[in-house]
């Protein structure tokens, strides 16, 4: 299950983050960084992206994106634009190709894709044969665990992410990120970021916009997460096993291509606020690990502030149901 995604870095970045070794050049390279291609008509915009009838398409960096947010994504690149690996901006939650309406109205679950059923799926098999195969990039997602007995059971959520080098890194600290640097002989000595496969296609609105969108692939978690929840992302945590996922030929059969698929086998996480599961909530603080101590301390303080004025929007903790709970699953 993948229901939170966090990204709050710039695209530079993230590209830094992503480059790969080009065997051609013998160095490593960026990943171009590719704009969604703008709405025909513009409309004016919120702090998430959306407009007041529709998307703006873009990328906004946040700690919690959800489904319909547009993140960004790794694809394979094309000869014109000179790269072997471009990254864009694209909508989380692959659009029906039959969708007539606008491109959230579809009323499907499609943000995760269930491994075991894509070759059945009339939605995601497309995708695979025409090697429609991305990889979403991320410092981390989010998962929820319950706690307590009935009646009064919560959801604690977690944060997951990649192991790291350097055991000093903080993965939530911006800095440590812009402290990185892309060498062309040694590659990103940066933190690690979280590489999810999936798949993505484009889709025409009413109005004759191209929106690009995606879904994560998942499978049965192993011992590294079936404490946590019983279906974990495809992880890819290898340079291999990523340019053999993102670049694979046609070729290659429908076998060989889900193969490359793994239960990810080592991987980091640790407590965070509950204030994440308020999906409206964007702070970067989201990501941060859970501190008791300072929670009661700034409880309080909230409480104080509430008796003497009253914010304009709230990005308190209260529990909203986690995105398992809230979406209708479907078999596509």
């Amino acid at each position: 299950m993948c229901g939170r995604i966090a990204c709050t870095l710039d695209p530079e970045v993230i590209c830094n983050a992503c480059a790969y070794y080009d065997i051609n050049d013998n160095k490593y390279k960026q990943p171009i960084w590719r704009e969604h291609p703008m709405p025909l008509k513009t409309t004016p915009t919120g702090s998430d992206g959306e407009g007041s009838k529709g998307l703006s398409y873009k990328y906004y960096p946040s700690a919690n994106h959800t489904p319909t947010m547009f993140t960004p994504v790794m694809i394979k690149g094309v000869e014109s634009e000179n790269s072997r690996r471009v990254i864009q901006p694209m909508m989380w939650g692959l659009i029906p190709p039959w969708n007539k309406g606008e491109a959230k109205s579809h009323g499907l679950s499609t943000n995760n894709a269930r491994l075991e059923g894509l070759l059945a799926s009339k939605l995601y098999k497309p995708s695979l044969i025409h090697r429609k195969l991305c990889v979403i990039v991320a410092q981390g997602f989010y998962e929820w665990k319950s706690v307590g007995a009935q009646p009064k059971t919560t959801k604690q959520p977690y944060f997951i992410y990649m192991p790291q080098k350097d055991e000093k890194v903080q993965i939530y600290n911006e800095d440590t990120w812009t402290n990185g640097k892309l060498d062309e002989n040694v590659g990103w000595n940066g933190p690690q970021l979280l590489m999810m496969a999936g798949l993505y296609d484009t889709w025409k609105s009413p109005s004759g916009d191209t929106v690009y969108s995606y879904a994560v692939i998942t499978m049965e978690s192993n011992s590294t997460l079936s404490w946590l929840h019983e279906r974990m992302p495809a992880i890819l945590d290898t340079p291999e096993q990523l340019e053999a996922w993102i670049s694979a030929p046609l070729s290659t059969s429908m076998n060989e291509l889900l193969s490359i698929l793994k239960p990810v086998q080592k991987i980091e996480f640790y407590v965070v606020s509950t204030k994440v599961n308020n999906s409206r909530c964007r702070d970067k603080d989201c990501m941060n690990p859970f501190s008791e101590k300072e929670s009661k301390s700034k409880s309080l303080m909230a409480k104080w502030l509430k008796r003497s004025v009253k914010p304009k929007e709230e990005c308190d903790e209260k529990e909203e149901e986690p995105p398992e709970k809230k979406l209708k699953v479907e078999n596509y």
